[in-house]
């Protein structure tokens, strides 16, 4: 984790060179519905899981090009759950766990990243995809299940995976927008879109 967060951190400051020479900046909050997929599954029958919460979306970007541009972000996409009763069973990397007694088990999902933007420019909408990759916390405990530090190496852990988004800005004052976005990521290891959150979002977009 050391390495990457010193690759970020050159990346950041790659960065902020950039943007100092860019034509347009602009910083970005995003706030909406957030789904955070919950690997867990049961041995017998379904217990309830909760993947559904609130989270929010800051990020701030530069265009370099008259179509692309990069951008930084940082996100809070809430928590997901699983409630269980005493003696059931859950698998998680296939590995069996039993609760030892009633209670629910939660994680919070956070994170930063940096990527690339490709937009269309346009003077009263502007239709943008993104893509890159980031660095994952998933924070929580639990005390129930008759193996909780196995579990927690599991359903707790910190990582970098890739993310992407797509959206449009509508333009309402001259260096304002009202963004509409989609944005899905990806919290697994091998740079891919499994085990994904998603945030479904609006927010304001201010350009300098």
């Amino acid at each position: 984790m050391k390495l990457v967060n010193l690759s970020l951190s050159l990346v950041i400051i790659l960065f902020l060179s950039l943007s100092i020479k860019a034509e347009e900046n602009y910083i970005k909050f995003n706030y909406g519905i957030s789904n955070n997929e919950v690997s867990t599954t049961s041995t017998v029958g379904t217990i309830p899981t909760d993947e559904s919460d609130q989270g929010f979306l800051l990020s701030a970007g530069t265009m370099i090009g008259d179509n692309w541009g990069a951008e930084l972000m940082y996100y809070d996409l809430g928590s997901s759950s699983i409630t269980m009763d005493a003696a059931e069973m859950i698998t998680i990397d296939n590995v069996n766990y039993e609760a030892q007694s009633a209670g629910t088990i939660s994680n919070s999902i956070s994170g930063y990243g940096v990527g690339l933007i490709l937009a269309n420019n346009e003077n009263l909408m502007n239709f943008y995809v993104k893509a890159g990759f980031h660095s994952w916390d998933k924070s929580g405990s639990t005390t129930i299940l008759d193996n909780d530090n196995g579990f927690s190496g599991s359903f707790y852990n910190q990582g970098i995976g890739a993310y992407g988004g797509l959206g449009i800005s509508i333009n309402v004052l001259d260096n304002t927008s009202i963004d509409l976005a989609y944005d899905i990521i990806g919290l697994s290891n091998n740079a891919s879109l499994e085990n994904n959150s998603s945030l479904l979002s609006a927010g304001i977009k201010l350009s300098f």
